[in-house]
């Protein structure tokens, strides 16, 4: 008998939940973790902290390959990802909350244009 342990089946739930979600909602979650990690980092210090700074600027690499950059408004998203990345890069507390603050605003965007979909 194959017995799984509690993190094991939350592992296997998170993971099923982003792999059946729409795109849309996936967007939401990518911009969720993100803002997550930034949130979590301000309270840290040292390798800790670039450590979750390191795994946001990953989420936003993902959010800019995920473009397709035929209009302004991908060339327009991919210039902010590209902002709070560099951002992130510097590590300071000052850039942090700037950097926040835009994915807030684009994270709750994406949220409530997923609702209308």
């Amino acid at each position: 008998m194959n017995r799984s342990s509690p993190q094991e089946v939350a592992e296997y739930y998170n993971r099923l939940k982003v792999e059946t979600a729409p795109l849309s909602k996936k967007i939401v979650m990518l911009h969720d973790r993100c803002v997550e990690q930034i949130l979590i980092a301000r309270d840290q210090t040292g390798d800790a902290r670039r450590s979750l700074l390191d795994k946001a600027q990953n989420i936003l690499s993902q959010l800019q390959s995920a473009l397709r950059l035929n209009d302004d408004i991908a060339h327009g998203l991919f210039y902010l990802y590209d902002y709070c990345y560099a951002m992130l890069e510097s590590g300071d507390a000052a850039q942090l909350s700037n950097s926040l603050a835009i994915l807030i605003v684009l994270r709750d965007t994406f949220r409530s244009l997923a609702k209308l979909s």
